[in-house]
């Protein structure tokens, strides 16, 4: 009979793993030509398969959208912030999260759902907690909602009246020497107060405060976006017409308010690469936001929000409740400007999102509930992993190793023990 090969229990899980596999791999060559070969053989085939599902599923749980994008080359700014020197603001409409994102299980918006794993996202971002469009759109401007509930027009009911009145981001910027700009798509005039096609004016919070809609020389700021965004697009061509906030409105198809999602994304996947490929995007700290003024039907899920550009972090997100009122915390703490109202001097800010900035709580995106691959690919090689450990350690050392009892035939006489099991004890384990 030949010999077993026992491998002690390892002291510590710190033992080394390969000398273990080598032990192990030495046996199966020592011994594939005695008796229990064929077990022997079964058990090697059982490890390499549970060995390659592991692989196999760690390999499909490894993110394929965390690329890096290539960094931009910096020279500096005349406007210096904490996180940026520039911001854009892109505002798309009425989608939750997981409308956006592919681990949800969204097929619709491909580039979106890319964009956001590439850069920034914030999985838990709760727009204002408010409904419908209008009192968002303050929110991000004004600090407020103002107690707006309705898609009103400027200065038309108690909560725009109070609008009319109130300080703004405008104020704040100008206030501290920054240049400012909004670009409206389809919009027929500088300022203009009325819908028209597919503008409409509760998309356009720069109405809703009388020292800009009065006030020609704002007005001048507040201009159509041109054909294919034209005029946001020149101004990016250089630093001298670029300004330090400025905020895009697509129209309602391009945001996704009266078109699919895809329509949305398709314009989107368009508009971003020329926006993060632009001289100011390429060569000064510029920073592209990119949200959603609410979720859909006011359900209270999480909106879509993202930050790219070269100074964001590349493959990050977030799980930290934010809203929009972090937006302008994050404007502020940047250029150090006061607040406007309670609610965004006490919102957290969003410089997480910004390299060299602590996190606050890094997370990983989020998922549909229990989807049937996720679960295949956790039990598979679990139960695999259980099959050969029960295999390998079924069966303890007994008394094959110890000195052999008197036989019939020998009275008396023990045998000796055979090479190789020598010192074996009751911690050791046959493999």
């Amino acid at each position: 009979m030949g010999s077993g090969y026992f491998v002690p229990i390892p002291d510590s899980i710190g033992d080394d793993f390969a000398q273990g596999f080598y032990r192990v791999r030495r046996y199966w060559r020592n011994t594939r030509a005695q008796e229990g070969a064929g077990r022997v053989n079964t058990m090697m085939r059982a490890i390499l398969v549970a060995l390659l599902l592991l692989t196999v599923s760690l390999t499909a749980s490894t993110p394929s959208w965390r690329m890096t994008p290539a960094p931009a080359v910096l020279t500096g700014s005349a406007a210096v912030g904490s996180y940026f020197d520039y911001v854009l603001v892109i505002i798309m409409e009425n989608r939750n999260l997981c409308d956006i994102l592919a681990s949800c299980g969204a097929t619709a918006a491909p580039y979106l759902s890319g964009l956001a794993g590439s850069y920034g996202v914030a999985t838990k971002d709760f727009y204002c907690h408010a409904n419908p469009s209008l009192p968002n759109y303050l929110c991000l401007s004004g600090g407020s909602d103002f107690g707006c509930t309705a898609d009103a027009s400027p200065n038309t009911i108690a909560c725009t009246q109070t609008a009319w009145g109130a300080t703004n981001i405008v104020d704040r910027l100008e206030s501290a020497g920054l240049t400012w700009k909004g670009y409206m798509e389809d919009m027929p005039s500088n300022c203009y107060a009325s819908d028209s096609g597919n503008y409409v004016v509760h998309h356009n919070p720069f109405m809703y405060y009388s020292d800009i809609a009065n006030n020609a020389t704002r007005c001048a700021q507040v201009v159509p976006a041109g054909t294919s965004d034209s005029a946001l697009l020149n101004d990016l061509a250089s630093e001298s017409t670029s300004s330090n906030f400025m905020w895009l409105t697509p129209n309602k198809c391009n945001d996704m308010h009266s078109c699919s999602v895809h329509q949305g994304d398709t314009y989107m996947s368009g508009l971003v690469p020329q926006i993060l490929g632009s001289t100011l995007f390429t060569t000064k700290r510029a920073a592209l936001f990119v949200t959603y003024d609410e979720d859909v039907a006011g359900t209270g899920q999480p909106v879509y929000t993202v930050w790219a550009g070269s100074l964001a972090k590349t493959g990050y997100l977030s799980s930290f409740d934010y809203n929009h009122y972090s937006f302008l915390s994050t404007v502020e703490a940047n250029w150090k400007l006061a607040s406007l109202t309670a609610n965004d001097r006490d919102a957290p800010h969003m410089a997480e999102f910004f390299v060299g900035q602590p996190s606050r709580n890094e997370s990983v995106l989020p998922t549909a509930p229990f989807p049937l691959g996720i679960v295949l690919g956790i039990a598979i090689p679990v139960a695999a992993v259980a099959i050969v450990a029960f295999l390998l350690l079924r069966r303890r050392k007994g008394t094959k190793g110890s000195p052999a009892k008197p036989g019939p035939s020998e009275p008396g006489a023990a045998k000796p023990p055979t090479a190789g099991d020598e010192g074996a004890d009751e911690d050791e384990w046959e493999i």
